[in-house]
């Protein structure tokens, strides 16, 4: 019990932390993303409203400025012409020849090789002319040699296969404008962008699972210093127990034997009838909390081995037989022969009498009981079913607690005490099996015990 509870406390605290980690994750990818995406559109914002001005804006900003040169501050009008004469270098300009004839440079060096892209500083924009049928009449950037015309064209063309005049495609961000009759597009490439921004995602989910690994460790201490007084009272409890039963075992024997002495000595006595009735019901209970002490006590050395269930099963129905004959209801077998499993013999067999024994206590006047046995592969199925009252819902999972009962009054009726099923359910822990419960009304109740094979 204390093993589940640490555990499964440990578990709860690392699911915590794991949800919190990836939340961390998510958190720093979406803002990644959102920060990158309107950067983007502020600055294809800023684009488009320099596409509108009164030039033409055929070229992107860096080509302007080189093109129109900030005038000397001081100098006469001669001075001044040697700069306009000295257009002739944007007509030696060869980034409109390499529009058409840039393949050669193949594929951009961001593609190729994620330090070449780095190193290109890849924040960079491009500008497409479409003609009236859609095909590319001339692009220009300020890094042409980046890009092919195969690779603006097939831009182009997904663009326009989006639909949208906005948008992004990829790493692509791009608006559509049209100016003078002229359709551009406009496209800003934050390549580097989302590659600075995959190195600090990597770099959180590293931390954040460095993290998540060491704080596991800590929860796992934690909890096992927070559980180790838990863990202490429950084995003084369980040690109690012990000894209380074991001490009670004795005056119970001698006031049994003294009942008997006086009912020889002044024959049969109604007192005396009440006494030795007393004494064999404590005496169970007794009996039943030893042996809930020696399987908390004992959980690991129990021996396990191969044995017949089958024949263990009917070993102890063949003789329950009669006691169900004898209450005026009928018993069912339903067990095939050679069904073998690994486990305590003695326990299983402790087992199912305790099943059989609370069925014949909570079925209906002349009800019907049934056990049965299943081979489902790997596993080994345990019914054991009766007709009668049916176990309220609420009251399933609390039937297998010591001592509880959901109707006290009954229990003189029954003669039981709470702990047959609580017996049942360690010995099937110790097996690493389950034991569950259905219950209809109407129909009846059955406990279903699956156990390793």
């Amino acid at each position: 019990m204390i093993r589940r509870l640490k555990r499964r406390m440990t578990l709860l605290v690392i699911l915590a932390l794991v949800l919190v980690s990836v939340g961390i994750v998510l958190a720093v990818h979406l803002s990644n993303e959102r920060n990158i995406a309107s950067q983007a559109e502020a600055s294809l914002a800023v684009m488009a409203g320099d596409k509108n001005s009164p030039g033409r804006g055929e070229l992107p900003e860096p080509e302007k400025e080189r093109r129109e040169p900030p005038p000397e501050a001081d100098g006469d009008h001669g001075e001044e012409k040697e700069p306009s004469e000295k257009k002739e270098p944007p007509e030696k300009k060869e980034p409109p020849e390499k529009e058409s004839g840039n393949s050669e440079k193949g594929q951009p060096p961001e593609i190729r090789n994620g330090h070449d892209a780095a190193a290109a500083g890849l924040g960079n924009s491009y500008t497409i002319t479409l003609n009236e049928d859609g095909t590319v009449a001339s692009w220009t950037s300020e890094r042409k040699d980046l890009y092919t015309d195969e690779q603006i064209a097939a831009m182009a063309e997904e663009i326009l296969a989006d639909g949208r005049e906005s948008g992004r495609i990829g790493t692509q961000f791009f608006r559509t404008v049209s100016s003078d009759g002229q359709t551009k597009l406009l496209v800003l490439d934050a390549r580097l962008d989302f590659l600075s921004a995959s190195n600090t995602l990597r770099s959180v989910i590293l931390i954040t699972a460095a993290a998540c690994v060491l704080l596991s460790v800590l929860a796992w201490l934690l909890v096992r210093r927070m559980v180790q007084p838990v863990e202490e009272a429950f084995i003084r409890q369980k040690q109690f127990v012990s000894d209380a039963s074991h001490e009670l075992k004795t005056p119970l024997a001698v006031i049994s034997a003294n009942a008997e002495v006086l009912e020889q000595e002044i024959g049969e006595n109604e007192y005396l009838g009440y006494i030795r009735s007393e004494v064999r019901r404590t005496d169970t209970l007794v009996r039943n909390l030893l042996t809930l002490a020696r399987l908390d006590r004992n959980e690991a050395n129990a021996e396990m081995k191969p044995f017949d269930l089958s024949r263990a099963l009917l070993d102890v129905a063949l003789p329950f037989e009669s006691t169900v004959y004898e209450a005026g209801k009928t018993l069912e077998m339903e067990i095939p022969d050679g069904i073998r499993c690994t486990g305590n013999e003695e326990m299983v067999k402790q087992l199912a009498v305790i099943l059989l024994s609370n069925a014949l206590k909570y079925s209906d006047e002349h009800g019907r009981i049934r056990i049965s046995l299943h081979d489902t592969g790997k596993q080994r199925e345990i019914r054991v079913f009766n007709t009668g009252d049916a176990i309220q819902p609420e009251d399933q999972e609390k039937i297998f607690d010591r001592f509880w009962r959901a109707d006290q009054s009954h229990s003189k009726e029954t003669g039981g005490h709470g702990l047959g099923l609580a017996i049942a359910r360690s010995i099937v822990d110790l097996h690493r099996g389950r034991i569950t419960v259905e219950s209809t009304e109407g129909k009846g109740t059955e406990f279903i015990v699956t156990l390793n094979a």
